[in-house]
């Protein structure tokens, strides 16, 4: 049996994990186009595009939520949302490193 080209679509994205702009949008509650909003200035990346639609890991989902707490509640513009979402993730990028440096030197608590 051969799989139409949507349905194959649909199945590589379940399969991989993937989400559009769309699913995004009702998974956090916004319409689409804030979403874009969100591509524009960067603070969401997509990880694959297919027929020309971005495609997000569902790990966006929580970075949309962390964006929406600082915009909407907090009342962080976008570039000082970036900027804190940049920081953070640094930051908990180097203590994961020296979480592994310390288990190395056998330096753990």
């Amino acid at each position: 049996m051969m799989i139409d080209n949507t349905s194959a679509i649909v199945l590589w994205r379940m399969e991989h994990s993937l989400l559009t702009v769309e699913d995004l949008a009702d998974a956090v509650g916004l319409e689409p186009e804030t979403v874009e909003t969100f591509i524009r200035y960067r603070l969401i990346e997509p990880s694959a595009t297919s027929s020309s639609s971005p495609l997000f890991p569902t790990c966006t989902v929580d970075r949309l939520q962390r964006i929406l707490h600082l915009r909407y509640e907090l009342g962080v513009n976008l570039a000082g949302v970036s900027v804190i979402l940049d920081t953070t993730e640094h930051l908990e990028q180097v203590q994961m490193e020296l979480d592994l440096l310390r288990r190395r030197l056998g330096l753990t608590e």
